[in-house]
């Protein structure tokens, strides 16, 4: 008797057990449920959540590109418009859009956004391509309309 109680003490792992068909179908079930429960959410692009201090230093850079805007100096504007377009290439980062470039991102989220939000990046986004790598003037109303254009979505997050 006293045998057998040390047997016991050194058996480290239980005899595995048959399962019935009731688990494994229980067990079945349940998988096919999770796999039901997550179909909408599998391959999803971006959609990740932005922060409270996220958003709170998004606002704080949009008011000053916002006072760039009010400036008829031709320098300021086309900063505006620079600084625009990398808030919004940030803003797309931190919510998980792909992609190595703006126009990337921009072409990834383009079936998730209305077109007119679409079309408004784009033209803001060609602005800045011609601050950034050509040499001719931009006259000051298709700056503040391009800086304008990007702005409205950083006004939606």
């Amino acid at each position: 008797m006293g045998n057998d109680k040390y047997k016991m003490s050194y058996q480290k792992y239980p005899k595995k057990q048959n399962k019935t068909f009731l688990e494994i179908a229980l067990v079945g079930i349940l998988k096919a449920l999770w796999f039901l429960i997550k179909l909408p959410f599998v391959g999803k692009v971006g959609k990740k959540g932005i922060s409270v201090a996220e958003r709170n230093q998004i606002i704080g850079k949009r008011h000053e590109i916002e006072s760039l805007l009010n400036s008829n100096s031709e320098i300021e504007l086309k900063h505006a418009v620079l600084e625009a377009d990398k808030l919004v290439d940030h803003i797309l980062k931190l919510k998980g859009y792909g992609g190595d470039t703006f126009a990337d991102r921009l072409r990834n989220i383009e079936a998730s956004m209305d077109n007119n939000t679409y079309q408004s990046l784009w033209q803001g986004h060609k602005v800045r391509n011609r601050i950034a790598h050509e040499s001719e003037s931009i006259g000051r109303e298709e700056l503040k309309n391009a800086a304008a254009n990007l702005l409205k979505y950083i006004k939606q997050i």
